[in-house]
């Protein structure tokens, strides 16, 4: 009889492999099944037959989230901002940065679902034979367009799947105008499922439009604020490269505006273009925008039980010792 992997709640060999989020299942240790020189001989004889899988390397839909759902469920990062505001191209360095080394200080990259998309995004960073850069096209707008990036991330010997919830920049502005329009579907399902979020601030934005591009981010940033719950949020103010440009009345003004709206959300400068190396805005700062939202996710909560006491008149129940008072 073919045996199974000891790890409870494990689907392997017909699901994917809890401990690895792959198939490698005869490399687990948990596994219980032929030695891994059979497997690998039994995988030979198989070449070239097509296997189906359960993904594809594309961005994940809504209803992809059940096939990292198994072990834990997963944590959704929602990317917030106007059009143009270096959502996508955030991603994109972040996948580069990891791809080529750089650590998170308590976590670490363990795998992905979304490969292929992921490396979409990085090609779109890598500089032209001509020298000059190209960036990801925009998201489309379509509400029904979702694209969800997957990273699987160890901290301490514990896995976290985490989704990263990409969307257009102008149905985000149609969903801060109004949250139930029915062309902001994706945006409000970002919002509603979101364990927490990366909110961007276009620099240049700022810089060419001043205060009208700083009406628009106040309005989303109250937009965010409204029903925030306590998920955390991380302000990023992209292409940092040029925000010495901006006037410093309209960023002084526009720091105290989301410092008063977002609380005590923790603020970043990031950029895609390096002036040194290692750089803080492109280097460091891209790495700690996410490893600042998986630690505050994180986090170990206190719970503070009260006792709800319904007879009051009890001289037992309320009885507080000898150094008690009312």
């Amino acid at each position: 009889m073919r045996k199974k992997c000891s790890k409870a709640n494990c689907p392997a060999p017909k699901g994917l492999c809890l401990e690895h989020a792959s198939n490698d299942h005869p490399k687990c240790e948990h596994w219980q099944g032929p030695q891994i020189g059979q497997a690998v001989e039994k995988q030979k004889k198989m070449s070239g037959t097509a296997q189906s899988l359960p993904w594809t390397g594309e961005p994940f839909l809504p209803t992809d989230i059940e096939i990292v759902s198994q072990r834990s469920s997963p944590l959704i990062i929602g990317m917030v901002g106007n059009a143009d505001a270096g959502k996508t191209s955030y991603l994109g360095m972040l996948y580069t940065l990891l791809f080529n080394g750089i650590k998170f200080n308590h976590w670490s990259f363990s795998g992905s679902y979304t490969l292929a998309a992921w490396e979409t995004l990085a090609q779109y960073l890598k500089i032209r034979p001509n020298g000059k850069l190209e960036f990801a096209p925009p998201t489309p707008s379509n509400p029904d367009y979702y694209s969800l990036y997957h990273l699987v991330l160890k901290k301490g010997g514990v896995f976290r799947d985490v989704l990263f919830a990409d969307s257009s920049g102008e149905v985000f502005k149609i969903w801060s105008e109004n949250t139930q329009d029915q062309n902001a579907e994706n945006a409000r399902w970002i919002y509603e499922k979101s364990s927490a979020f990366i909110f961007m601030v276009d620099s240049v934005a700022l810089i060419k439009r001043r205060g009208a591009a700083k009406s628009e981010i106040v309005q989303m940033a109250e937009q965010l604020a409204a029903n925030l719950k306590g998920r955390p949020v991380a302000v990023v103010w992209s292409k940092a490269d040029e925000i010495g440009n901006i006037r410093e009345n309209i960023k002084s003004a526009l720091s105290d505006d989301l410092s008063q709206v977002l609380g005590d959300s923790q603020v970043f400068e990031v950029s895609n273009f390096s002036k040194s190396d290692p750089d803080i805005f492109c280097h460091k700062n891209n790495i700690a925008v996410t490893e600042y939202l998986l630690d505050k996710l994180n986090e170990t909560k206190k719970i503070i039980l009260e006792p709800q006491i319904e007879n009051l008149d009890d001289m037992f129940l309320n009885y507080k010792g000898v150094s008690g008072h009312e």
